[in-house]
């Protein structure tokens, strides 16, 4: 499936995985919540190409995800910052950071790559999700789902479509 169409699915994480792009997405962004904001820094960081990061770095900001602001007058330099939206990925690149640590290992002396710490606690920080209502920890296997009818309705016509194109191969190879 072409990344183009997820953005028209009716799906939160289909359309959110549509913004974000690629998996550079997710190093640029780590890149700029490490204060590393300028473009010849996260060239230099992430090992890019100029052309492949100019063009990333246009689709978070397209997707008001980042966004660019001058440092220098004269000539004209900037950097890019996190918006309010780009923000709000910050605990989806801890989760991912931490499901890193723990799956995708080994790490040098037993240590992951980055640690983080409570700012004005002193202790290591680590997410984990809470009920907001209950604030019961919880998992996977603590929800339930009840799926709106316009995206069971997209899920129903997307398997019709599948079987349909299953029988027309089907047909195709039986005549051969």
């Amino acid at each position: 499936m072409k990344r183009s169409t997820l953005a028209d699915r009716y799906c939160s994480i289909a359309r959110s995985s549509a913004e974000l792009t690629d998996a550079w997405s997710f190093v640029i962004l780590r890149e700029i919540f490490l204060s590393n904001r300028r473009f010849d820094g996260l060239q230099a960081q992430t090992g890019m190409s100029p052309r492949s990061l100019t063009l990333r770095l246009n689709d978070l900001m397209a997707s008001g995800i980042i966004e660019r602001a001058a440092y220098q007058d004269s000539p004209v330099r900037y950097e890019y910052r996190a918006t309010d939206k780009g923000q709000d990925l910050w605990p989806v690149l801890v989760a991912l950071k931490q499901w890193g640590d723990k799956w995708t290992g080994p790490w040098k002396g037993g240590e992951p790559p980055l640690t983080l710490y409570h700012r004005g606690h002193g202790h290591l920080l680590e997410l984990g999700f809470v009920c907001k209502t209950c604030r019961v920890p919880i998992d996977a296997r603590s929800s339930s789902v009840c799926m709106s009818q316009p995206m069971s309705a997209e899920r129903e016509n997307l398997a019709s479509q599948y079987q349909d194109a299953l029988r027309k191969k089907r047909k195709g190879s039986a005549g051969e």
